[in-house]
């Protein structure tokens, strides 16, 4: 039985990426999966995710992200810790965690990947030399932001279309509806006291102008270059292909 949408206790938005139309094939089923943090899995939970093949989890959270939520698999599921988004400053400083959540809060897809594209790279290599040895899970906070970002990446290279890519963002809002308000209820007073009530909406959603504005930008600046610059080149996109997409 293939299942996009794995529903589990403590995971909201535990996604299969297989079942894409890719240039007259489709992705792979039950190969690489997408999602919020897996902190809180039972060891019930766990042992689900290792029989469906997951060997290798890769958190995109940042060090401090990380370090307030550990991740703690099993044996037989090997951790990877792959920051989306450069560390160039310590986050535990106040008013520079205030600093860059306002900054995430407008949603602004293009200017973050911009500023990752090395780490992004970098995590593309990773998710393709992982999924030699199994299947593979990616996640950051809620699995919204930059593991969507990582997946238009991934599906884009793979030759889904706009559409699907732009479908399979648009789905997190409604599987994450609960948490994420929960989260943003759980904020610090003095990030809560400076987010106007349409920005908290911002936040929680995930709209289609917002994927279509970095399409559009992945398209213009020509991805495939861009990655070819970072050391994600041709070799290594056909390589990742090669794993997650079907034969024709």
């Amino acid at each position: 039985m293939k299942i996009r949408r794995i529903r589990l206790p403590h995971l909201y938005n535990f996604r299969d990426l297989g079942g894409y139309e890719a240039e007259g094939s489709a992705t792979e089923w039950g190969r690489l999966f997408r999602g919020d943090c897996p902190a809180d899995l039972t060891k019930e939970e766990w042992t689900r995710l290792k029989g469906m093949g997951i060997r290798h989890i890769i958190d995109l959270r940042s060090t401090y992200e990380m370090q307030e939520a550990m991740v703690r698999p099993p044996d037989g599921i090997r951790y990877h810790h792959c920051p989306f988004l450069p560390e160039d400053h310590s986050i535990k400083d106040p008013d520079l965690a205030v600093k860059k959540f306002m900054e995430s809060l407008s949603l602004d897809y293009s200017f973050m990947m911009k500023n990752a594209l090395g780490e992004l790279a970098e995590i593309l290599r990773l998710i393709t030399e992982c999924l030699s040895e199994g299947n593979v899970y990616f996640f950051c906070t809620a699995g919204k932001d930059r593991t969507g970002m990582t997946a238009a990446a991934i599906l884009s290279l793979c030759g889904v279309s706009h559409e699907d890519i732009i479908a399979d963002y648009c789905i997190t809002e409604v599987y994450n509806a609960y948490v994420i308000q929960a989260r943003i209820r759980s904020l610090p007073e003095n990030m809560k006291a400076q987010i106007s009530p349409e920005a908290m909406e911002l936040a929680a959603a995930s709209k289609a102008s917002t994927m279509q504005k970095l399409l559009d930008w992945m398209e213009t600046n020509d991805f495939s270059a861009l990655m070819d610059k970072n050391k994600f080149d041709e070799e290594s996109r056909k390589a990742l292909r090669s794993k997650l997409v079907s034969e024709s």
